[in-house]
């Protein structure tokens, strides 16, 4: 699916199904979260968005023939213009968009999300209420299609943040499922054909799978282990690891699915929901920024986009005004050596001497940067035997295995030693008891979890631990923390995301971003970075400029800025292939904030963009658009509503108004997928969640060990630098609670230790026990 989605989010079914008081009014597909008449709202809406366009299209079918791009058959015209024909005659309602679209909030969203969408549908449908968003008296949906497509023009560039909000909350999802979703019995979208768009190979049963043991959960069961690792990505991978090297018993919990290499789906209506936080579709609470986060075996790293680069020497000497030991150069550097061997990070096919095999979209962003004087320089990646004929789908998981991913390197080396993972299980509670040990404070006593199972059942574990290791995310530690009632101010702030910013080009030949290694050439040039004493990121730092992997989905719901009327989309999107996009990655300096939902168990993501971070990210923003229309460019833009994308003589002035125009929350697409900080590691409890050995102040033996801990935004893309941290916290907590009759010392993964793993896929069933709730020693 889509990042850029709605405002919205997940409710249970029961608590909103008894708001429904005609039972006949229920929308089945949604599990009756939903009712007929906000679906049929929502058709309205999606029909105004994608309607019949047949008529309107009919004298201009032949001269579009040369832009449409790959059929089953090229060289007929008449087999061309009848795709051509149904492209723009298809409507939402062909594909059932809305009830799509239903089913997916309703299956991802919390409560209050799902009230607000029900909140906006009831406005949209009502006469009078209705003109707070719509300007009109008249209901919507009672306006004739022209009329409802000037309204939502007009929403989406409106001064009301209201109505760009209102836009937000369901304009970019719905383009996002238009040109994604596959309906029962087909195989592919039916707009392919005409935009262009290749359907994605069927899974591969490529011989070997992961090597890994799980515990089945089939009834409510109690365990114990050493130590608790509650998270599978980069993190948690590199923590579970170690500790399981050094002889502890580890059970790594992880809220998402397996998704073994043999059984990825590349296509985004079936590879999102089982690979992201709410299937892509997360944002923060205003809907501003659309956050991208790996919620599977493996995390973050299973879906990232390979760049492995070190964390730079300026934000260590930053970090080491508050933490001089866990950042002390030479201790981090190893760490990062050993990271980066056991990943096997390498320039092999990033190197820009002419034999590297960069896609189409990192060429011209490759020339561009030379234009500008800026520096390109090759991305390291943690890949192996990589072929790169077969890359651009590193978004949704690597069949080959190539990429290196915590699930294919460190969780392996996990089990080899004896770790176990329970998929699917959603960590509810640290439970923590009294301890003299620790002058009456609070001690870890252990875990309590939720197993979903494939039929909906849930099954409650307690897991009582020694060590408990939070390794959740920078949305999901600060979350459990909360949710577990442990008394830190610190807990949740200083939030840091990169923001991002697009900049589209259009060409006259295919591009195809979506194929190719994705992430393969960056510039520093436009990064300044002036380190701080205290804990808040530099000044006028500036971004980073690197290419995006954005698939047909991902890539329609970005481009919802250009969205006037439903013929003049689709007219546009046939071009979809001749985009290319570069992403401004800024090192933000004003962070957010991570807060409980009202349902009191989904994070709230309280983000708002600086005007100070926004104008940091400008400079390279300019000479983007300025470089690609030098390259031959026939339009350039960032996704601004209300801007149309500039042509070579109006390049200019197209950048002086949207400098003008400034930043305003829900005009122009922001995305992230970095999140850092919102547990930060300090010197003392008043300023940070956890000390320098990743303990929490507030509870012995618990430990957090992920991109939460990290002081302040990277400005790099941060994989390196959250493995390092961890991989330095893992030894931290041998060095402090060695298992007994064991020695303290320093536990490297070699890269060669998944040569010796013999255990495959080990299923323990375990039989019916009685959780032991007693927290006692």
């Amino acid at each position: 699916m889509s990042s850029s989605s709605s405002s919205v989010s997940t409710t249970t079914t029961t608590t909103t199904t008894s708001t429904n008081s005609n039972k006949n009014d229920i929308h089945i597909e949604s599990n009756g979260v939903f009712t007929m008449t906000e679906y049929k709202t929502l058709c309205v809406i999606c029909d105004t968005l994608f309607s019949d366009d047949s008529e309107v299209a009919l004298n201009e079918i032949e001269s579009l023939l040369p832009k449409n791009s790959k059929s089953p058959d090229e060289n007929n015209k008449e087999h061309q213009l009848n795709i051509l024909k149904e492209y723009f005659k298809r409507k939402s309602s062909d594909l059932d968009v809305a009830g799509q679209f239903l089913k997916l909030i309703a299956a991802t969203k919390s409560s209050s999300q799902i009230s607000d969408l029900k909140t906006l549908l009831g406005l949209l449908s009502t006469t009078g209420a209705g003109i707070i968003l719509t300007g009109q008296f008249s209901s919507f949906v009672n306006l004739p299609l022209k009329s409802r497509q000037q309204v939502l023009t007009m929403m989406k560039s409106s001064s009301n943040p209201i109505r760009r909000q209102a836009f937000k909350a369901i304009v970019p999802l719905v383009i996002s499922i238009y040109y994604s979703v596959i309906i029962s019995g087909e195989t592919s979208n039916p707009n392919w054909d005409a935009v262009g768009y290749d359907t994605p190979s069927p899974p591969e049963q490529i011989p070997g799978e992961e090597k890994l043991s799980f515990i089945k959960i089939t009834s409510e069961t109690s365990l114990k282990a050493d130590a608790v690792v509650i998270g599978s990505g980069a993190g948690g991978g590199v923590t579970a690891a170690i500790l399981a090297e050094a002889g502890y018993k580890v059970i790594v919990l992880e809220k998402g699915s397996y998704i073994s290499s043999n059984n990825m789906s590349w296509k985004e209506s079936e590879a999102f929901p089982l690979l992201y936080e709410q299937a892509g579709t997360l944002t923060s609470d205003d809907l501003s920024i659309n956050i991208l986060a790996g919620s599977c075996l493996g995390g973050g790293t299973t879906v990232n986009w390979t760049a492995s680069i070190r964390t730079p020497d300026i934000i260590l000497e930053e970090w080491r005004k508050q933490c001089p030991n866990a950042f002390e150069s030479s201790r981090f550097n190893r760490a990062m050596d050993s990271v980066s061997s056991r990943l096997n990070v390498n320039t092999i096919d990033t190197v820009l001497d002419g034999t590297g095999a960069h896609n189409k979209n990192n060429k011209i962003l490759e020339q561009a940067l030379r234009d500008l004087d800026a520096d390109p320089q090759p991305i390291p990646r943690n890949t192996k035997n990589c072929d790169t004929s077969q890359c651009g789908n590193c978004s949704m998981g690597c069949r080959s295995k190539s990429k290196q991913s915590s699930m294919v390197t460190y969780l392996e080396d996990c089990c080899s030693k004896g770790g176990q993972i329970i998929t699917n299980c959603q960590a509810e509670e640290i439970t923590t008891t009294s301890s003299p040990s620790s002058g009456g404070g609070q001690t870890v006593h252990g875990v309590i979890g939720y197993v979903s199972t494939p039929d909906g059942l849930k099954y409650r574990i307690f897991i009582k631990a020694h060590i408990v290791v939070c390794s959740a995310g920078a949305l999901h530690t600060p979350t459990l923390l909360l949710k577990s009632r442990i008394k830190n101010s610190n807990i949740g702030n200083n939030l840091y995301l990169h923001p991002v910013i697009p900049i589209i080009g259009e060409h006259t030949q295919p591009v195809d971003l979506w194929k190719g290694p994705p992430m393969t050439v960056i510039s520093k040039k436009y990064q300044k970075i002036i380190p701080n004493n205290n804990l808040r990121g530099g000044k006028n730092t500036g971004s980073i400029l690197e290419t995006p992997n954005a698939h047909i989905g991902l890539s329609g719901s970005n481009c919802s800025f250009i969205w006037e009327d439903s013929f003049n989309f689709k007219k546009k999107f046939l071009n979809a292939r001749n985009f290319s996009a570069f992403i401004s990655i800024c090192r933000d300096t004003v962070p957010g904030k991570i807060r409980l939902d009202k349902d009191g168990k989904s994070p709230k993501i309280q983000y708002k963009l600086s005007d100070r971070d926004w104008k940091s990210m400008m400079p390279s923003v300019e000479a983007s658009l300025r470089a690609l229309i030098k390259n031959g460019a026939v339009e350039a833009s960032i996704p601004m509503n209300g801007f149309k994308p500039a042509n070579q003589d109006t390049i200019e002035q197209y950048i002086k108004s949207i400098k003008s125009n400034g930043y305003k929350s829900n005009q122009t697409v922001i995305l992230s997928a970095h999140q850092m900080g919102s547990c930060r590691m300090g010197s003392s409890r008043s300023n940070s969640v956890v000390n320098e050995n990743g303990e929490s102040w507030d509870v012995k033996r618990l430990f957090i060990s992920d991109g939460s801990v990290l002081p302040t935004s990277v400005g790099v893309n941060p994989m390196i630098t959250i493995y390092a941290i961890s991989h330095i916290i893992a030894n931290q907590i041998i060095q402090l609670y060695p298992l007994p009759n064991s020695s303290s010392t320093t536990t490297t993964i070699a890269a060669t230790t998944s040569s010796n793993i013999n255990i495959l896929n080990d299923e323990i069933n375990h039989s019916p026990t009685q959780i032991a709730y007693e927290r006692d020693n």
